[in-house]
């Protein structure tokens, strides 16, 4: 990394408002780990309610080292005289997407020129590449975590807690239902695709669908279609979070729920569920640092990493997450990490069983895991990731 220089700056954006407030936590995690660093960090929290020419004016013309958003609703700004907001800043911009790129269709298609994207996922990285060819480079990085102020002793452990929001699949579902023909058709196509191989990208059930039907679409058609079923990921994600809550349950294994939505869901067994109001963002770590176990799901991110897990490792609670290319590349099961399989779901009652019963194999686990933690997944170790790919912009 180039040397820096005294009084260089560096600028975060909160431009978007995500659920449980994560954005404005990231940016000011972000903006903190750039100020350990030695840079001064300009942090902005806005909402389409504020007054925007004040806001972001002062940022205009001004030399950064970086500049980077979450979900940025920057790409789609445009000034007075028609040019876009991004290129009148004065150094690299970076939209770090939360999602799968296809829930940002009309950010992305921004023709703007200081364009760069950061992507949770390899496969996402590959598609933000492939469809939209005017972002100027894409990265793949994980997401940060955060250690708790807590550090007193954990609940015992005799129950899995998974943090997130849920909807019922059938609700998702009636969506899918709803839409018109050819779409709904090709949505019910892609849904069985993906449940049947729950490490099948999105972007390849569909590609794989198209040349069964023997249809050919041009980039842009594909990324709007891609938009246009966003249901799919949805559903996809909503299902798989409900199968692995009922395997458990089935398999005895008390569940703590903490997020919107868990209402919906029902079991056999709600004595072995407990349900607990969603928290901000910030206050999520706290609640992750007293338990002993986390669950993660997250199909939608099958060749990449859900910010859960390194939370989980900042704050020694061993993580069970489902397996992905990118994840066993990572990590090693049963030394930091335990995996299970969306596949062959009883694995993952399985490993639960083992982390629950086994006091020795799960300390041992979330040790290990919150050493690697603080070597690899801090939100300092992003940020000088990021400051190397600034420096590699052309």
């Amino acid at each position: 990394m180039k040397q820096q220089k005294n009084g260089e700056r560096v600028l975060v954006f909160s431009s978007r408002e995500i659920c449980y407030c994560s954005s404005n936590f990231f940016a000011q995690q972000l903006g903190a780990a750039f100020g350990e660093l030695g840079f001064a960090a300009d942090v902005c929290e806005f909402t389409k309610e504020d007054d925007l020419d004040e806001k972001l004016e002062p940022f205009v013309g001004r030399k950064y080292r970086v500049i980077v958003d979450f979900n940025s609703l920057l790409p789609r700004m445009v000034m007075d005289d028609g040019s876009h907001y991004l290129d009148h800043l004065d150094g690299p911009f970076f939209d770090y997407i939360l999602d799968h790129p296809l829930f940002h269709y009309n950010g992305l298609s921004s023709e703007a020129e200081n364009f760069h994207v950061l992507a949770l996922d390899e496969a996402q990285k590959g598609y933000v590449e492939t469809y939209y060819p005017h972002v100027k480079d894409v990265h793949m990085l994980p997401l940060g975590a955060t250690e708790a102020l807590y550090h007193g002793e954990k609940q015992p452990a005799d129950h899995i807690l998974f943090m997130g929001t849920y909807d019922s699949p059938d609700a998702v579902y009636e969506m899918v239902k709803a839409s018109p023909e050819p779409l709904r058709g090709i949505m019910k196509q892609l849904i069985e695709r993906r449940i049947a191989e729950p490490l099948l990208p999105m972007e390849e059930a569909f590609s794989e669908y198209l040349r069964e039907e023997s249809l050919e679409l041009d980039r842009g058609q594909f990324a709007l279609y891609m938009n246009t079923m966003y249901s799919v990921d949805a559903y996809v994600r909503d299902y798989f979070r409900m199968k692995a809550l009922d395997e458990l349950i089935s398999a005895g294994i008390p569940v703590k729920v903490a997020g919107e939505g868990w209402e919906k869901y029902r079991c056999a067994k709600e004595e072995l569920l407990t349900r607990e109001k969603a928290v901000f963002f910030s206050l999520s770590f706290e609640k992750i640092a007293r338990e002993q176990i986390l669950l993660n799901v997250s199909p939608i991110f099958n060749r990449g990493m859900h910010d859960r897990i390194p939370a989980g490792m900042a704050n020694r609670t061993a993580v069970l997450t489902d397996e992905n290319p990118y994840l066993e590349r990572q990590f090693v099961d049963g030394k930091n990490i335990c995996f299970y399989s969306l596949k062959h779901l009883h694995s993952l009652s399985e490993q639960a069983g083992k982390l629950l019963e086994d006091g020795v194999f799960r300390e041992t686990i979330q040790q290990n895991a919150y050493e690697e933690f603080c070597k690899k997944h801090t939100w300092r170790c992003r940020a000088e990731k990021i400051l190397k790919l600034a420096d590699g912009v052309s």
